[in-house]
């Protein structure tokens, strides 16, 4: 029996998911950073009797989740970036590592000091890649249309 009022579906199951897979990562990181902010935040506002290093530790906390947030929604709304949101996600990550290790240096012994040079180095790494690849895809959007 043929029902109208279903169409059959123009796209394989799998073309789908892979569309739909980078828009359920950035509103997987969107939905972690406001997490991460509302929950820092709340008890940031809560404990007022904190030394002023927390302080300034909490705000760094909600400021990071919330900058991670407002990038998720702006790559939600954007289509197609041509791998700008990677850069930018990747400058992110580099500015929130760097920062880390500055607090991690001024606060910890040698081995915070070590994981904050870690981040940053893998942060230049990603940052490195993602101006890679958008160049390599701009460079091939540049002969496209020039023939």
């Amino acid at each position: 029996m043929n029902d109208d009022r279903f169409e059959e579906p123009t796209l394989p199951a799998e073309t789908v998911v892979r569309r739909l897979t980078p828009k359920l990562r950035y509103a997987a990181l969107g939905l972690a950073g406001l997490t991460v902010a509302v929950l820092v935040g709340t008890l940031w506002a809560t404990e007022p009797a904190l030394p002023a290093r927390t302080h300034v530790a909490f705000g760094g906390v909600v400021a990071m989740g919330l900058g991670w947030a407002v990038f998720a929604a702006w790559a939600l709304t954007r289509a197609p970036l041509f791998a700008r949101d990677r850069v930018v996600a990747a400058t992110l990550a580099l500015g929130f590592s760097a920062v880390t290790a500055i607090g991690l240096a001024i606060t910890a012994k040698i081995t915070g000091v070590a994981v904050g040079l870690v981040l940053v180095a893998a942060a230049g790494v990603l940052l490195v890649n993602a101006r890679r690849t958008r160049a390599d895809l701009l460079r091939r959007k540049e002969e496209l249309e020039n023939g």
